[in-house]
């Protein structure tokens, strides 16, 4: 049994897709969602940062770790989509090259894609006033990072060639995020190609209807106390 502290954001997003790939692979791990909300502060709870100090979710515990040992926590999304795809063998090459593009790509969005998307995100939906430098700065760096996954995408079905794999997962929920600060893609057509290809999988479906049954509220506009809480200004114990 997994159980995934969870909460439908992007980073969130990656682990049930895998989660929910793996049924359709024949390599079904039971799991059962634990919700943190962000909204509430949850993430800064003693029982949560005990397996993810750094106070942001997803974050796993294993209770039947290869080893055999005692449970086993991971945090941070790319490594827990490196780890459930080590344990299940799926959606990770086993040779060494397209092992390696894999983890090139998975790299990518943790340290590119998903930051500078989030600081998009941030400055122009979150932030309390309009700062213009900002806004232009990481508008102008996720449009170059789209424009890197679509030179990437050509020719490609997927992002590692003819397989769909954890470099995929990683970058899917973190295109065209926030429907009120939407970003153009019309300049990206291959990367419209494959959003769309992955949309249509019977395993994206299932994994993004556990948004609204762990959150029914979502897409409602945020309150200034949750901003605070999400934000770091203000912390509950």
């Amino acid at each position: 049994m997994i159980d995934l502290h969870y909460w439908p954001t992007p980073n969130g997003h990656k682990i049930t897709l895998l989660l929910e790939e793996l049924a359709d692979a024949g390599a079904k791990l039971d799991y059962r969602i634990v919700p943190v909300n962000i909204g509430k502060g949850d993430q800064f709870r003693p029982e949560f940062l005990a397996i993810a100090p750094n106070n942001r979710m997803p974050a796993i515990v294993d209770h039947a770790p290869a080893d055999g040992g005692a449970p086993l926590s991971v945090f941070e999304s790319g490594a827990i989509l490196l780890y459930l795809a080590e344990k299940t063998g799926q959606f990770l090459p086993t040779d060494l090259r397209a092992r390696n593009t894999v983890l090139e790509w998975l790299f990518w969005q943790m340290g590119g894609l998903g930051p500078m998307t989030g600081q998009y995100g941030h400055f122009h939906v979150y932030a309390p006033e309009a700062i213009p430098y900002a806004r232009e700065r990481y508008a102008k760096e996720v449009h170059r990072l789209l424009g890197v996954l679509d030179r990437r995408l050509a020719g490609r079905a997927f992002i590692a060639g003819d397989h769909y794999t954890i470099a995929d997962m990683a970058c899917y929920p973190w295109i065209d995020v926030y429907t009120k600060a939407p970003v153009d893609l019309s300049a990206f057509p291959e990367v419209r190609r494959w959003r769309a290809a992955i949309a249509g999988r019977p395993a994206t479906a299932r994994a993004y209807a556990w948004a609204k049954q762990v959150n029914p509220d979502a897409g409602r506009p945020m309150s200034d106390e949750e901003k605070k809480l999400l934000f770091g200004i203000e912390r509950k114990a």
